[in-house]
């Protein structure tokens, strides 16, 4: 009975993923590395990456293997948004990426800043792996997060890709350099994923 009811109260926070969902580069290319957009494909309706989080993807020494499968995602399914100049978005961007709403003075780089800045003024979420950078502005600011981990789980509880096959892609983002928090996607089920939903998801 009482896991039925933590499932339950992870299953309504995720209601929230209705929102909508602002990438940082670190966190979509997780998946990308790996060719596992349909993950993305099947949790979300559509993901918003900032115009400059689509630059980070695009430069020349960015893995081919990223772009390609940047491509493959289906059509309409990512929106490139731009910050425009002079707007809220654009100066909420600068505050942030110099540091101003850091209670540490911590300045971000242009595509967690410009995430930042869209999902604070558009009611959204930011996913991203960088919470070195991110974790005292979604606290100022009151933002919600998910990163890959938590995505990954969810795909997991919604049938989309096995436990066996989390397991596979976990090894396959760690042979690629990604960090992630655990030795293993299991390890990572098992010990963070209900404490970072109550940690980063704060909606319900």
């Amino acid at each position: 009975r009482v896991l039925e009811m933590i499932f339950f109260i992870i299953q309504m926070r995720w209601i929230i993923l209705n929102k909508p969902v602002f990438y940082d580069a670190d966190c979509l290319e997780c998946f990308l590395f790996v060719d596992a957009g349909y993950i993305l494909e099947e949790l979300f309706s559509k993901i918003v990456i900032p115009e400059q989080v689509y630059e980070e993807i695009m430069v020349e020494n960015t893995p081919t293997i990223v772009k390609t499968n940047f491509g493959k995602l289906k059509e309409g399914f990512v929106e490139i948004r731009e910050i425009q100049f002079a707007s809220q978005e654009y100066t909420n961007y600068n505050l942030i990426k110099k540091g101003f709403w850091s209670g540490t003075g911590k300045c971000c780089g242009s595509g967690e800043s410009a995430a930042m800045a869209l999902a604070h003024l558009n009611n959204g979420i930011v996913a991203s792996n960088n919470l070195s950078d991110v974790e005292d502005y979604i606290g100022s600011l009151e933002i919600e997060l998910i990163t890959s981990s938590m995505i990954l789980s969810k795909a997991v509880e919604k049938d989309i890709v096995s436990e066996d096959g989390a397991n596979e892609l976990w090894d396959e983002m760690v042979k690629e350099g990604i960090d992630l928090p655990k030795d293993s996607f299991t390890d990572y089920f098992e010990e963070l994923y209900e404490t970072d939903c109550d940690r980063f998801l704060k909606g319900e």
